[in-house]
C-alpha cells in the first residue's frame, strides 16, 4: 500500500504498460469530452475531472490506476482524490499527454461500438474481430495497387502481417465452433465494412491522407489502425465488464499492443537506415 498517489514520466507508464497485460489496470482520462476525442492513450476510459467524484465506481479499486489529462495538474488531483478514497495504487502520469510521445487513438468514446451491443457472445466477438482484420487487409491489397512500388512494397507486407493476426482469430475460434472448418467459412460469417478499430475506410482516410504518401508514413498509419483497435477492444471490454466474452477481449486487445510494438520496431528499424 502506498502513502499517497505517485507520479510517473511518460516514459515509465510506457514501460509500465508494455510490462502488463490488459486487464491488470486502469487507464484513466480526465480531461473533458472534446479533449479526448481530439486524441487520447488507447484504451483510456474518460471520466472527466468534473464528475470523477461520482463515478468512481467505473474504476476497479483493485487494480493500479494510472491518471493522465493534458499536462498534468487535474491527473495530479484526480489521483489524490482516488487515493483518499481507498484506490491504494494510483499513478499520476507527469506532463499529461502533451508529454506523450507513442502512439494514440482519436475519436469518442462511442467510435467504433455501433458494432457491439454489448450482449455478444466469445464466437461473435471473434466474427466482427475477423471482419475487421479483412477489411484492413483488403483496405491494404488496394492501396498497394495505387501507389508507388516502394509504397506497394509497405502495404503489401502490412497485408501479410495482418494474414497472421486473422489466422490466430480463426484458430480461436473454431476451437469454439469446430464447424468452422476453413477462414472461408469465417469470412462468411464476419461479414462487414468497419476496419480495425471500427472505423470506416473513409473516415480512415480523412484521418491519415497524408500518412499515406511515404514509407515511414504508412507505417504510422498502419500504427493508428492497431491504436484505434486497442482502443476498441479495451473500450468494449469494459462494457462487456466480466465473464468470457471480456476476456476474449483482453486477448483482442492484448494482441493488438503485440501488432503495435511490431510496428514500432519496423519503424526504428527504417529510421536506421535512412
Amino acid at each position: 500500500m502506498t502513502s499517497g498517489a505517485i507520479n510517473m514520466t511518460p516514459e515509465e507508464v510506457t514501460q509500465y504498460l508494455d510490462a502488463h497485460v490488459v486487464d491488470e489496470y486502469n487507464l484513466v482520462d480526465v480531461r473533458q469530452s472534446w479533449e479526448y476525442e481530439e486524441y487520447h492513450l488507447p484504451g483510456a476510459a474518460l471520466i472527466p475531472l468534473p464528475e470523477l467524484a461520482d463515478r468512481l465506481n467505473e474504476i476497479g479499486p483493485n487494480k493500479a490506476t494510472i491518471v493522465y489529462c493534458a499536462a498534468g495538474g487535474r491527473s495530479a488531483a484526480a489521483a489524490n482524490l482516488m487515493h483518499g478514497q481507498g484506490f491504494n495504487e494510483v499513478y499520476n502520469m507527469l506532463g499529461g499527454i502533451k508529454a506523450w510521445e507513442n502512439e494514440y487513438a482519436l475519436g469518442p468514446p462511442s467510435l467504433g461500438m455501433i458494432h457491439f451491443s454489448g450482449d455478444e457472445s466469445e464466437l461473435e466477438i471473434l466474427y466482427l474481430a475477423y471482419g475487421m482484420e479483412v477489411n484492413i487487409s483488403s483496405f491494404y491489397t488496394k492501396t498497394a495497387s495505387s501507389v508507388t512500388p516502394e509504397l506497394a512494397g509497405i502495404f503489401n507486407s502490412l497485408a501479410r502481417f495482418e494474414e497472421g493476426h486473422k489466422a490466430k482469430i480463426f484458430s480461436a475460434a473454431h476451437q469454439l465452433d469446430p464447424s468452422l472448418k476453413t477462414r472461408e467459412d469465417m469470412k462468411v460469417k464476419s461479414a462487414g465494412k468497419a476496419l480495425e478499430g471500427g472505423m470506416s475506410s473513409e473516415e480512415f482516410l480523412e484521418r491519415t491522407r497524408d500518412y499515406l504518401e511515404f514509407p515511414s508514413g504508412a507505417l504510422e498509419a498502419a500504427m493508428i489502425f492497431e491504436a484505434q483497435a486497442l482502443d476498441l477492444y479495451m473500450r468494449y471490454s469494459t462494457k462487456a465488464a466480466k465473464g468470457s466474452s471480456a476476456e476474449i477481449l483482453h486477448w483482442l486487445a492484448q494482441e493488438e499492443k503485440g501488432h503495435l510494438k511490431t510496428l514500432g520496431r519496423l519503424m526504428e528499424r527504417d529510421k536506421a537506415t535512412v
